[in-house]
């Protein structure tokens, strides 16, 4: 399979064949930390509903992961990348990479 085979089968998982998931995803990637979910809802401006859907699909694949946590302003839902998700974004990257 070449690279562009692959790009294209990744892209056709249901949480990767969205922009915005495949957005917050490298955004986490790159954070690789902890993100409240208000401010991932700010920094996308998308209503919250939205990103709730957008966070519930990256979960049940298994490629962030969600809490809630005591922060400095309360309890708050966090958000992080799972290890899966560092996999297949370093795998998306790579192929972009490739291909580009």
């Amino acid at each position: 399979m070449n690279e562009l085979d692959e790009l294209i089968k990744l892209l056709k998982d249901k949480a990767l064949s969205n922009g915005v998931r495949l957005g917050i995803l490298i955004a986490l990637y790159y954070v690789d930390g902890y993100v409240t979910f208000t401010d991932l809802q700010r920094d996308l401006d998308i209503p919250k509903s939205s990103l709730h859907q957008h966070l519930d699909i990256l979960q049940e694949s298994g490629l962030i992961e969600f809490k809630r946590a005591i922060t400095p302003l309360g309890v708050r839902t966090v958000i992080r990348i799972s290890d899966r998700g560092k996999d297949v974004v370093k795998k998306y990257l790579e192929l972009v990479k490739k291909l580009g």
